[in-house]
């Protein structure tokens, strides 16, 4: 009776195994999407933006990269902006007001170090991003640096290894 039984479960796990390891990953214009969605809510809610300065869109950056010790297939978005505020604006209490900014699903991921500056780093699970927020001195203008990187999606041109 037990070796009847054997087969049928080896089998099931491994079907089991399989479906998980080949997740469908969204589409990298989803994971885009997302994560420039993330980034215009905080700006948005930086009452004396003066100026957004969104750096240049990246190549899609490979999620199996060896120097990052990834080991998924598909490709993230990285999505770097600056937001100039005035002289006066608060930099270090907005930082901290982020939490609340980003609500729910959201959790705060502490350096571990103590740092010069105010920074926070949230995570979110579902759909898996996060977003760096520090304060920062431009030349003489104050500003909110703000990085958000996206979970793993498929390539524009459907391929697991972009090129940068």
């Amino acid at each position: 009776m037990r070796c009847a039984i054997l087969p049928p479960l080896i089998v099931a796990s491994l079907l089991m195994l399989a479906s998980c390891a080949s997740a469908k990953l969204p589409p990298y214009s989803q994971v885009r999407d997302e994560t420039l969605a993330v980034l215009d809510a905080v700006a948005k809610s930086v009452p004396e933006a003066t100026e957004i300065a969104r750096t240049p869109e990246f190549d899609p950056y490979p999620c199996n990269e060896r120097l990052t010790f990834g080991t998924q297939s598909g490709a993230f978005f990285t999505g770097q902006w600056t937001i100039y505020v005035d002289a006066d604006f608060d930099v270090p209490d907005f930082v901290e007001r982020v939490p609340q900014i980003l609500g729910e699903g959201w959790e705060v991921d502490p350096l571990g170090i103590p740092l010069s500056f105010a920074q926070v780093r949230m995570i979110r699970e579902s759909p898996h991003m996060s977003l760096t927020v520090e304060e920062s001195v431009q030349g003489d203008r104050k500003a909110v640096e703000l990085l958000a990187m996206s979970q793993c999606g498929v390539p524009p041109l459907g391929d697991d290894t972009p090129t940068n």
